[in-house]
C-alpha cells in the first residue's frame, strides 16, 4: 500500500492528517467536493482525477485518460506553463491560470501544486479554485466603481467631500463643481478651505460644516459666489457620511446647484405673477397681498383711503379706434398716475379699465376728510388733459370711489365691495367726479338683493296679483279697456307697486317668467268681462327681448281663448333702441297675430317719432307729466296738441295717462284726445272690483 509522505503535506490540505491507505486515499479524494488531479511531472499526464474535475471541466474520464496538463490550457498558456514547470515555481503557492472547458469555454482558475508520491513515483497534486464568478464579480464591482466615477464626475450638481479628520481637507471635487465656483479640482483637492477661499467664506464654511457634523443635520444654504466676469448664486446641500461600521462620522458630502438662472426665472415668473402685463402696476392678487399685510401692520392712528377709480368713455375708445388705442391708453394712465403718486402709495391694475389706489393719512389729522378729497380731485384733473392715440388727442376722465379704512371696513374684500357702490353712485350722479362710500349705499344694495330673492319666491307661492284701471273713450264716454297692472302681495309688507320691484327684476332676469304669468293671468281675466273691452299688458324690455316672446303670447291667446284683438301689448320706446331690427320683426309678428301694439311713455324719449314711421302703432300714450299742467303750462298743452295733431295723421288712438281732476278731462275732451285713464276716472282694482266697475257703466 501507498501512503502520501507527511513531509510533502501542508496545512492549506487539511484533509491530509495521517498516513492513508491507498484506497482510503482514493475513495476520500475521488469524492471532494473541490476539483483535484494528480499529473505525472514527466509527461504532464493526468494520473488521478476527482469526480468533480469532470463535473467542472465536462470532459468524460475517457477523454481526459489520453490528455496532458496543455490540453486544457488555451495555447497563449503554454509557454507560461513549460518555464513555471522547469523553474519549479507552480508550487507552493496559488497561481492564476486560464482553462479550457470541454465546451471550449475559458475560464480563470487558482490552482494550488504539491508535490507527492503517487504509486512509488514522483507526481504532483493539484487543487482547483474556479474564479469565474470572483473575476465577474470583480468585474462588476470595477464597472460599478468606474460607473460611480463617471456618474459623479458629470452629474450637472457639484459633488465634493471633505476629510473631517484631516481639517476639512478636500479629497473630491466634481467637474461640475469647478464650473460653478471657477476653481479647477486640481486647485482643491488635498487643500483645505483656507488654502482656497478668502477669510470670510473660509469662517463661514468650517462653521457650517462644525454644525453639520455635530449635529448630524442636512444643512441647506444659499450663497453669492463671485467669478471673474459675474456672481453666481449657489445652493449647498452638506450632509455628513454615516460610518461604514459604527463611530464617528469622518467625511462630509456636499452638493451644489447654480440656481442663478433659476432664481432668476423664479423672481419673473413671481413678478409675472403679480404684476398686470400691459401696465406692469401690482394686480389685483398683489394688491390683496399688499393690503392685507398693510392693514395688519398699520399703526392705529394711520388710516388708509382706498380710491376705486374707473376710467370713463373706455369702450368709446376700443369700440372707435381698436383695442390696441385702448391698451395704448391704459398704459398712458399707468404711467401717468404713477408718476403723479407719492412713493408711500400704492397703486394697482384690477382689471379693466379699473384702477386702486391706496392713499395713507394721518386719522388725528380733524381735516383728513378733505384731504381725501383734494387727492380725489387732482386725480380727477390728471385726466384732463388729453391722451395721444394713433396721432390724435383724445379727451377721457375718470369716475372713483372712495372708502376709509378702517372706517369702511377692516378687510379687503369688504372695502373693495364698498369702494365699487361709492363708483357706482358716484357714475350715477355725475361721471368725472368722485363719491364717499355710505352706509346708506350697502343698506339699499342689501335691501335690493332680499328683494331679489324674494322674487323668486313670490313667483314660486303665488304672491303676484293684477290690479286693472279702466281706459275711457271721450267719444263715448264707455270703457275701452283696462290696464293691467302688477302689483305684489309681500307676505309681511304689503302691496308694493311696481316701481319698488321691477327695476331689480329686470336685473336679475326673473322679470321675464313675472311678465309670462302677467301675460297669462291677464288674458284670462279679460276672458269675463265684455268681448268689446280690450285688456293691456305692459311688457318690460327684457321681457320684450326675449326669443320666445311670440310663442309666449301665443300661449297665452289659446290657453285663455282671449281673441288676438282683445290684446293690448304697451312697450316703451326704450324697447327699440336695441336690437332694432329684430324688435321691429317680432312687432310685425305680433301685428300679424291680430294683437294691437301701443306706445306707452310717448314724449319723454327722444326718437319717438321716428318710430311712427317705422311701425304703424294702434295707439300712443301720453305720459302723465305732461297732462298734470296742462292748465299752467303752455308748453304742455302745445305738445298735447301735437300729439293729438300726429294721431289723427297716423290714424292711431291716443290715450292720456294721469287724468286727476274734472278740469283736466274737459281741456283733454276739448282738445279731441281720444282716451283718458287716471284716479278721476277709474283707479287700479282688483280683477273682482273692476268685474263690477264694468257692471256699473251698463256693460
Amino acid at each position: 500500500m501507498t501512503t502520501v509522505p507527511l513531509s510533502h503535506q501542508t496545512d492549506s490540505w487539511p484533509f491530509i492528517k495521517a498516513p492513508l491507505s491507498e484506497s482510503d486515499f482514493r475513495l476520500l479524494f475521488t469524492q471532494h467536493p473541490i476539483p483535484m488531479w494528480l499529473y505525472d511531472p514527466v509527461s504532464l499526464k493526468f494520473l488521478l482525477l476527482n469526480n468533480a474535475v469532470y463535473d467542472f471541466y465536462g470532459y468524460t474520464a475517457e477523454q481526459m485518460a489520453g490528455m496532458t496538463m496543455f490540453d486544457i490550457r488555451p495555447e497563449c498558456e503554454y509557454e507560461r506553463m513549460r518555464a513555471a514547470i522547469d523553474a519549479d515555481i507552480d508550487f507552493g503557492k496559488p497561481q492564476l491560470w486560464r482553462h479550457l472547458k470541454a465546451s471550449g469555454e475559458t475560464v480563470e482558475v487558482v490552482t494550488y501544486g504539491r508535490h507527492t508520491v503517487f504509486d512509488g513515483k514522483p507526481a504532483v497534486l493539484v487543487i482547483i479554485q474556479d474564479q469565474t464568478e470572483i473575476a465577474q464579480a470583480r468585474h462588476e464591482i470595477n464597472q460599478t466603481r468606474s460607473l460611480l466615477d463617471s456618474l459623479i464626475k458629470n452629474l450637472p450638481v457639484g459633488v465634493f467631500i471633505k476629510d473631517m479628520q484631516d481639517d476639512g481637507r478636500y479629497i473630491l471635487f466634481n467637474q461640475a463643481a469647478e464650473a460653478i465656483t471657477g476653481k479647477n479640482a486640481l486647485e482643491v483637492i488635498g487643500k483645505t478651505d483656507s488654502q482656497i477661499f478668502d477669510e470670510d467664506y473660509t469662517q463661514r464654511f468650517v462653521s457650517e460644516d462644525r454644525d453639520v457634523m455635530e449635529n448630524d443635520t442636512t444643512l441647506t444654504i444659499e450663497n453669492d459666489i463671485p467669478l471673474p466676469d459675474n456672481c453666481r448664486h449657489v445652493r449647498v446641500v452638506k450632509r455628513a457620511i454615516p460610518a461604514q461600521i459604527g463611530g464617528n462620522s469622518r467625511y462630509l458630502i456636499g452638493l451644489m446647484e447654480d440656481i442663478t438662472e433659476k432664481q432668476a426665472l423664479q423672481t419673473h415668473l413671481t413678478h409675472a405673477a403679480l404684476h398686470d402685463a400691459l401696465t406692469n402696476l401690482p394686480n389685483r392678487v398683489y394688491f390683496s397681498q399688499h393690503t392685507s399685510k398693510l392693514f395688519s401692520t398699520s399703526q392705529p392712528q394711520q388710516g388708509h383711503a382706498l380710491l376705486f377709480l374707473d376710467v370713463d368713455h373706455f369702450k368709446h375708445i376700443n369700440d372707435s379706434i381698436g383695442h390696441a388705442a385702448g391698451d395704448e391708453l391704459l398704459s398712458q394712465v399707468a404711467r401717468r398716475l404713477r408718476t403723479y403718486l407719492r412713493p408711500e402709495d400704492f397703486i394697482a391694475r384690477l382689471g379693466g379699465d379699473e384702477f386702486a389706489i391706496i392713499h395713507s393719512f394721518d386719522m388725528n389729522n380733524p381735516d383728513y376728510r378733505q384731504e381725501i378729497s383734494l387727492f380725489a380731485e387732482e386725480i380727477t384733473e390728471l385726466f384732463q388733459q388729453p391722451y395721444l392715440l394713433e396721432d390724435n388727442s383724445e379727451y377721457i376722465g375718470c369716475t372713483i370711489g372712495v372708502v376709509l379704512a378702517p372706517h369702511d371696513g377692516q378687510d379687503i374684500d369688504t372695502l373693495l365691495r364698498n369702494a365699487d357702490l361709492a363708483l357706482y353712485a358716484a357714475k350715477a350722479d355725475l361721471r368725472g367726479t368722485y363719491r364717499f362710500y355710505e352706509k346708506s349705499m350697502r343698506d339699499a344694495v342689501e335691501k335690493r338683493h332680499r328683494t331679489a330673492m324674494e322674487l323668486h319666491k313670490a313667483l314660486q307661492n303665488d304672491e303676484f296679483v293684477l290690479f286693472y284701471q279702466p281706459i275711457f273713450s271721450l267719444t263715448t264716454d264707455q270703457i275701452t279697456g283696462c290696464e293691467a297692472l302688477l302689483r305684489w302681495q309681500h307676505p309681511t309688507r304689503g302691496l308694493i307697486t311696481p316701481d319698488d320691484f321691477i327695476p331689480i327684476a329686470e336685473d336679475t332676469g326673473i322679470i321675464a317668467a313675472i311678465g309670462a304669468w302677467a301675460l297669462q293671468q291677464a288674458c284670462q281675466d279679460a276672458t269675463r268681462w265684455p268681448e268689446k273691452i280690450r285688456v293691456s299688458v305692459n311688457l318690460s324690455p327684457v321681457q320684450f327681448n326675449s326669443r320666445n316672446m311670440l310663442d309666449i303670447v301665443k300661449s297665452a291667446l289659446a290657453t285663455s281663448g282671449l281673441q288676438a284683438n282683445r290684446l293690448e301689448l304697451e312697450i316703451t320706446e326704450t324697447v327699440l333702441l336695441s336690437n332694432t331690427a329684430y324688435n321691429t320683426e317680432l312687432l310685425f309678428e305680433l301685428r300679424k297675430l291680430g294683437v294691437r301694439i301701443a306706445m306707452d311713455d310717448f314724449g319723454t324719449g327722444y326718437s319717438s317719432l321716428n318710430y311712427l314711421r317705422t311701425f304703424p302703432f294702434d295707439k300712443i300714450k301720453i305720459d302723465r307729466s305732461f297732462v298734470s299742467d296742462i292748465d299752467s303750462d303752455k308748453r304742455n298743452l302745445a305738445i298735447l296738441q301735437a300729439v293729438v295733431s300726429l294721431g289723427s295723421a297716423f290714424n292711431i288712438t291716443t290715450t292720456a295717462e294721469g287724468v286727476e281732476t274734472q278740469e283736466q278731462l274737459t281741456r283733454l275732451k276739448s282738445e279731441h284726445f281720444g282716451e283718458v285713464q287716471g284716479f278721476f276716472t277709474g283707479k287700479p282694482m282688483p280683477q273682482p272690483e273692476v268685474c263690477d266697475f264694468i257692471a256699473s257703466h251698463d256693460y
